[in-house]
């Protein structure tokens, strides 16, 4: 309803439009021979003309009384503005729940559920925890990891490389005692760090097959000669702890071997060098590797759902558009009584038309998309390090880290004209919607399980449908929290965002008013 005020303002411009009459209706000639027309009597037009100046006095009067404005007055048109702020808002937020709810629907319970489907628990990259509780991203890790030790594997190459250390060295000197040894069966070849330790590191197993491990054994600067007696007592221990291992009799198996405590240790660390480069070096090709390739996977899995979100929230908006245009002016009225199928094509070319115009916003989600699935993937890897997660927190990861990758370009990388605190509000908003997405998708099970039960117990025909039913509702009720938690967010105001565009909104009307009444002053009477 207009305000008193607007009213006010109403009559003032219709008076002016009276006076702008009077004054052309007034014009000396045209009144004068008005007169002359209808009175013979001089004192007769004197009277008429005094009269007519009288009534335009005071209708100048009227004009010229300054009209005043109370406090009451602008408390009400700021008021009347105000509110239709608020209507405006609340239009915004029923359009953003049917828009979240489609959204929702088409993104994480949409195309979210399809790609979910191919989520492992522990994610896509096998790690050394993952493996420790028998989890694997595929089955060559399980293989590989799982292998049984066999030593025979490790010294079958032994005899040969015995014999041509005997033939090119015309002494052998033991590795560890620096003593000199004898070319005969006394004389063996000893791992300095063990083939069982190896072959059993939990690195090793992940990313080395058991040739690559007996090839890093093997390796020159891990092996040694040595006599037959300290070779068999070392056995697969670690040979400093063994060293200083204390025997039967009281000695240390330095003091029992004679073992150079230096030259052991030197070996040793040499050994150890060369065994964490070769491991670097295999864990980087085989972790990068997998990495590559999965994330890459991930990144055209993510970058497809939400531009294919888009396009699909894009399409169904459309469809309902066109169908309550349809319902409210008739599927062949609003388009001037065309033939059906004419009709038809209309209202499918419209629909087709704003799917296409939403291209370059899809191709924009699908350059986010793949960054968002490539780190998401890196992401829950190194989580996966600590703790192994499950099929449905790798999905939440995934999702949630599209918001948080959305909040961070929208805080770094704000569009142009857009300020720093308007940039913050909508990545707060971003990252509530995110939130909501998460206990989404967590509640999920609870309520697909609810529903197949009730399903099987009052409907059994719709039980196979309740996982997709359950989607569908979960979608929808998580599009309708989101938009209702970002419209709380608005009137929150953490950053002051709002208060500012309702400002900006009330001059905007003041402005209105003013330029529409000036509009009407251009052509007032005795301007």
């Amino acid at each position: 309803m207009p305000s008193e005020r607007i009213n006010r303002h109403i009559n003032r411009k219709q008076k002016l439009e009276n006076l702008d009459n009077v004054r052309k209706e007034s014009d000396p000639l045209i009144v004068f021979k008005a007169i002359d027309e209808i009175c013979d009597s001089p004192h007769r037009k004197n009277d008429i003309l005094a009269e007519f100046e009288e009534h335009l006095q005071r209708e100048m009067e009227i004009f010229s009384t300054p009209i005043t404005v109370s406090v009451e007055d602008v408390e009400v048109l700021l008021t009347d503005i105000r509110s239709r702020w608020d209507t405006n808002q609340m239009n915004l937020l029923i359009g953003d729940c049917r828009n979240s709810v489609l959204r929702s629907i088409v993104g994480p319970f949409g195309l979210g559920s399809v790609v979910a489907t191919m989520d492992k628990n522990g994610g896509n990259v096998t790690t050394v925890h993952n493996a420790r509780g028998q989890v694997f991203a595929n089955n060559d890790d399980k293989y590989r990891f799982n292998q049984e030790f066999d030593r025979k594997n490790y010294e079958k190459d032994f005899p040969k490389m015995r014999k041509e250390l005997f033939q090119t060295e015309d002494v052998v000197i033991d590795g560890y005692t620096g003593q000199d040894l004898i070319k005969d069966g006394s004389t063996h070849l000893d791992h300095i760090i063990s083939a069982h330790e190896i072959h059993n590191d939990d690195l090793a197993r992940l990313v080395a097959s058991s040739e690559r491990r007996k090839e890093i054994a093997t390796n020159p600067d891990n092996i040694t000669a040595t006599n037959s007696s300290l070779n068999q007592s070392k056995n697969d221990n670690d040979l400093i702890a063994w060293m200083h291992k204390t025997r039967a009799d009281g000695k240390t198996n330095i003091e029992y071997f004679g073992i150079n405590e230096n030259t052991a240790r030197e070996l040793y660390n040499q050994a150890k060098g060369t065994y964490r480069h070769a491991i670097v070096k295999d864990t980087v090709k085989k972790i990068g590797g997998d990495l590559a390739k999965t994330g890459t996977k991930e990144a055209g899995k993510m970058g497809l759902q939400q531009s294919l979100g888009i396009l699909l929230a894009e399409f169904f908006s459309a469809i309902f558009d066109e169908i309550a245009d349809s319902y409210r002016n008739g599927f062949l009225d609003s388009l001037n009584n065309q033939e059906f199928f004419d009709a038809l094509k209309i209202r499918l070319g419209r629909i087709a038309d704003r799917v296409i115009a939403r291209f370059k916003d899809a191709w924009a989600a699908f350059k986010e998309g793949t960054i968002s699935g490539f780190l998401s993937n890196l992401i829950t890897m190194l989580i996966n390090m600590l703790v192994t997660t499950g099929q449905k927190i790798v999905r939440v990861i995934r999702e949630g880290f599209m918001s948080i990758m959305k909040a961070l370009k929208m805080v770094l990388f704000p569009p142009e004209g857009m300020t720093r605190d308007e940039a913050a509000d909508a990545a707060l908003k971003l990252i509530v919607a995110g939130i909501t997405v998460t206990i989404g998708i967590l509640s999920e099970d609870v309520i697909e399980k609810s529903i197949t039960a009730f399903f099987a117990a009052n409907i059994p025909l719709l039980a196979p449908f309740a996982g997709m039913i359950a989607s569908v509702f979960v979608g929808a009720m998580t599009g309708i929290v989101s938009a209702i938690l970002v419209y709380g967010v608005d009137r929150l105001d953490v950053f002051g965002v709002n208060r500012k565009r309702e400002h900006a909104f009330v001059i905007q009307e003041l402005d209105n008013l003013i330029a529409e009444s000036e509009q009407y002053n251009t052509g007032r009477a005795f301007q």
